[in-house]
Order: C-alpha cells, then structure tokens, then sequence
C-alpha cells in the first residue's frame, strides 16, 4: 500500500536567484487523483531583506494549492492554484503580518520531446492593511497605501539532446497599488532574453537566463540588463 502510495506522489525543489526577487528557494508537490488531475501545492521562502523587517525578519512567505489538469497525455498541463502570503510587502505597514494578501496563480507547462515550455501568470493583491506609527508617535494606524503585483512570464524552447535545450524567455512585473492617493501603477520591469538548461538523467536540471530590461528608464538608471539562474531536483 505505501509503495502504491508513493507512486501517487511528485514534486521538486528549486534553489532560485535573479537580479530582482534575490534568493528564493521553491517546493512543489502534487498527488495524482485520476487519470488526468492532481492536487498541488507549493511554497516559497522570499528571502529578500526589504520584502520583510531587515535583519532576517518579517521575511515573505508564500503557500498555496490548486489542481493540475493534465492533457496531450501529459505533453501539456495546465495548474490553477490560490496562494496566501503572509509578511509586509503587501499590506505595507512596518510589521509583518499573517495572512497579508492572496494570490491567484496559473502555470501551463509544455514539454514533449523536442520541445518545451511555460508560461505563469499570478496577481498579488493585498487582502489586510499593514499598521504603521501615527504622527504623534502614541499609536498605530492603517497604512494608507497598500502594494499590488501582477507578475507573468512566458518561455519556450528547443530540446538539442536529451540534456541540453535553449530558448527564449520574457517576465514582467506590474505594480498596481491601492488606498489613499497610491502611486500610479507602473511595470517594475520587462525582461528579455535566451536561456541554456542542462536537464540530468538523476532528475537535477539547471538553467541560465540572461537579457536585457526592455523598458524604457531614465538616462541615469542603469538597470538595463538581467540574470536568474535556477537549480531543482525532481522526486
């Protein structure tokens, strides 16, 4: 029965770093209920200091579940899922709080065995107003701005061998903030750029993406290119 079990069973884990988000481990996990549907879920651990309270604290945190709805006798597969995140990016007060906003995500995979590919979109909404110092110092009150994202990519690519394949990949984020007089909303960035992944016979895979930032900035900020790289192990 357990071996039954376990055959039910996937998921990975990833190590990821890019120029924006920094250093942000992953894990994914899914059980097959029939023939064509699973049920998911993931985490994220947002390491970045300026996602939380500095020092380590407050850190972002992200955990959510979906199904995964496999077609093309699972060639294609497309993943709805509904995050929580949990931190102070979102309800933007000076303490990290439970339960901060939600995130509606989708993810559709495509791989055969000449090609491959993803696109991902999700909407980062704040759902709860952080607390920030009142002017007079003797309290707390509603921050009167809170943070919202939409973050998508799409890339594809070409199998060169079995452990080899290149392609090309474009990821923008979309600030969209609410509440008292927000700043307009803005794209954070837009990428473009080829990658190389090396995919192992022992299920690890490593891919490199570099490129250029797309959007148009000021003549005094250099932020024109970018890089991510990602390292997972299947099981």
């Amino acid at each position: 029965m357990a071996n039954a079990q376990d055959s039910k069973s996937s998921g990975s884990f990833s190590l990821n770093q890019d120029v924006f988000f920094g250093f942000y481990p992953q894990i994914n996990g899914a059980y097959r209920q029939s023939g064509t549907l699973d049920w998911t879920y993931y985490g994220i651990f947002w390491t970045t200091p300026s996602f939380g309270t500095g020092g380590g604290g407050g850190l972002w945190t992200e955990f959510g579940g979906g199904v995964n709805v496999r077609t093309m006798e699972g060639k294609l597969q497309v993943n709805p899922q509904l995050g929580a995140l949990n931190g102070k990016l979102l309800s933007n007060g000076s303490f990290p709080v439970a339960l901060e906003g939600v995130v509606p995500n989708i993810t559709v995979n495509l791989n055969t065995s000449r090609a491959e590919g993803q696109f991902y979109l999700g909407y980062y909404l704040a759902a709860r107003k952080g607390e920030v110092p009142d002017a007079g110092g003797t309290g707390l009150v509603s921050a009167p701005v809170q943070n919202n994202f939409v973050h998508w990519w799409g890339n594809g690519g070409v199998k060169l061998s079995p452990v080899i394949s290149v392609g090309l990949h474009y990821e923008a984020l979309y600030s969209d903030p609410s509440g008292t007089s927000p700043p307009s909303a803005a794209h954070l960035y837009r990428w473009l750029g080829p990658y190389v992944q090396a995919s192992l016979p022992n299920n690890i895979s490593v891919r490199f993406t570099a490129g250029s930032d797309v959007m148009d900035r000021p003549a005094t900020n250099g932020t024109d290119s970018f890089y991510k790289l990602t390292a997972s192990y299947s099981f």
